[in-house]
């Protein structure tokens, strides 16, 4: 490989990372890191053991290789839908293309660095899918050396084509239209249109698969179905399946052919398209509009402090594509996500029928309280509005240091801005809970109630950890967002408070009204403790923030 592709690479994911110097910071991130990998760890059991007894029903009929072929497909296309953000982000909206572009080198230098930064980063991904697969397969299996080698050599290329496939998308929508100059509205509608179109794959592979319908089970016959996703996903599985054969071998080499053979084109495509491409890139297009002298007393009115610092929180949300799609835009697909699927498959409904008398029996009604409230509290943390809410001021975090403005109001305004969208995320998933389930208005009115000091919870947890820890050191706005690890933090406290919470409601057997009670009275509390820890240690914790 070129040396200035290596070079630049180094650079790239130095930046990209951003270690602090400071040893107790550096203590204090490798402690959170530590926290957070035990937080991990049952769910990563569970999920193995979940995989064993997969396998051994397959193992019955012969079809364990399943598996392998199913896991490299999912990967392949979970790859490439996110694959599609970052590589618009790293290749054409990230700070360093301007320090890149005079540089020396040729495009396909800086495609190539900028691509193995995204490959690596999707190794995470990938990991959380093929890992628990590759390791159940390879000791249910009674696997050898063979298998573990080519198994490290599908997981460190599979991501390959799918992100080639991403890239040489978004590098010809860039070289034949003009929309880099208006990014901002084009990041926006591209990832709404690339949302749209994951679902539509999902569904459009669904309907594939149950409609070839299987044949005679037994010696892996399903491999090459359930790789229709992913049509190189049957090469490596069968790789892997007959790693003991020279076939095996002949497999693996001809699927490590194929990505080294889509790298190569996608640097040739480079070539081609990306300089003319990321002209214009970075900047945006604004509209030149005059405005009369009532407009300007109406735009200039002076508000309260906090009232306007929430307004510009919610403005710097809404005007910023990554944090819009991230933060505000997530609110509103896991509803999507849940209602498709009943509408395209009338058959689930029946099931859905069963489902709605359960949930509405008394006898459970507790329970049904408690999992509404851990998924509103899951929907106010996972948006990560609070647990990114210091991290995504960067650089600007030194101006916040010397606005009249106490650190107290400005903490207070990042927890509120959280708190409305946890909001507006309850209303929606309540939404689709009436309409799915058919829930009576009193039910989700005590559920909203109940939410409220939970969402609360979430987003002062949120803000918190972010001080702790905030990750200012970032080239573009996207990785303030999608790589910051205290969105996970966040995340994890708010999994295992939620996990206690239903524990206890369904160890006790609670009614609706106890466990509304309980639920409301132990996270106000809490929010009360939280609330003056954070207005106490909040501000010395800010004042430290240096960038």
């Amino acid at each position: 490989m070129n040396k200035k592709i290596i070079v630049l690479t180094k650079t790239l994911m130095r930046n990209s990372f951003s270690f602090t110097t400071d040893p107790k910071k550096r203590i204090r991130q490798a402690m959170l890191l530590a926290f957070m990998a035990l937080c991990f760890l049952p769910m990563v059991g569970g999920l193995i053991k979940f995989v064993a007894k997969t396998y051994d029903g397959l193992a019955l009929v012969g079809e364990q290789g399943v598996l392998l072929s199913l896991g490299m497909a999912l990967s392949a296309f979970v790859i490439f839908f996110f694959g599609l953000f970052y590589t618009m982000n790293t290749f054409y909206f990230s700070e360093d293309i301007e320090t890149l572009l005079p540089l020396p080198v040729k495009s396909s230098h800086i495609l190539g660095a900028k691509f193995i930064t995204v490959t690596i980063f999707e190794y995470l991904t990938e990991a959380l899918i093929m890992l628990p697969l590759l390791i159940v397969y390879g000791i249910k299996g009674g696997q050898g050396l063979l298998y573990y080698i080519y198994g490290s050599l599908l997981f460190l290329s599979l991501p390959v084509l799918p992100i080639v496939l991403a890239s040489a998308v978004v590098m010809v929508i860039m070289r034949f239209t003009n929309l880099a100059k208006n990014k901002d509205a084009f990041r926006i509608v591209s990832a709404i249109v690339a949302i749209f179109f994951g679902i539509g794959v999902n569904i459009f592979t669904q309907k594939m698969v149950s409609n070839q319908g299987i044949g005679q089970l037994g010696d892996n016959s399903l491999v090459t179905t359930t790789s229709a996703i992913f049509p190189p996903a049957k090469l490596g599985a069968l790789g892997l399946i007959n790693n003991a054969t020279l076939g095996g071998l002949g497999y693996i080499c001809l699927f490590l052919a194929l990505s080294l053979m889509g790298f190569y084109l996608f640097l040739i495509l480079g070539n081609l398209l990306y300089y003319k491409g990321v002209t214009g890139a970075t900047v945006s297009k604004s509209r030149h509009k005059s405005i009369t002298g009532q407009e300007l007393s109406r735009q200039t009115e002076r508000n309260p402090v906090l009232k306007a610092y929430v307004l510009k929180e919610l403005r710097i949300l809404f005007r910023t594509p990554s944090y819009f799609i991230n933060g505000i835009l997530v609110n509103f697909i896991w509803p999507v996500f849940l209602i498709i699927p009943m509408v395209i498959k009338p058959k689930d409904m029946s099931e859905l029928v069963q489902l709605k008398a359960m949930l509405q029996n008394p006898t459970i009604g507790g329970i049904v309280i408690g999992v509404g409230f851990g998924i509103m509290l899951m929907t106010a943390s996972i948006n990560g509005i609070a647990s990114t809410s210091i991290s995504r001021e960067g650089e600007n975090i030194l101006f916040n240091k010397y606005i009249p403005v106490s650190y107290r109001t400005q903490i207070l305004a990042k927890v509120i801005t959280g708190v409305l969208w946890g909001i507006v995320g309850m209303l929606i998933m309540c939404a689709v809970a009436a309409f799915l389930f058919d829930f009576p208005g009193s039910l989700v009115a005590v559920i909203s109630v109940v939410s409220l000091p939970g969402i609360l919870f979430a987003n002062l947890v949120g803000v918190f950890i972010d001080l702790l820890n905030p990750k200012l050191h970032w080239s573009d706005e996207q990785r303030a967002v999608k790589q910051n690890l205290n969105l996970l933090f966040s995340l994890v406290i708010c999994v295992l408070f939620t996990g206690l919470s239903i524990w206890i409601l369904v160890k006790f057997h609670f009614t609706i009204n106890q466990a509304a009670i309980s639920l409301i009275s132990f996270y106000a509390l809490l929010d009360i403790v939280l609330y003056g820890v954070l207005m106490k240690k909040g501000s010395a914790l800010f004042s430290k923030i240096e960038y």
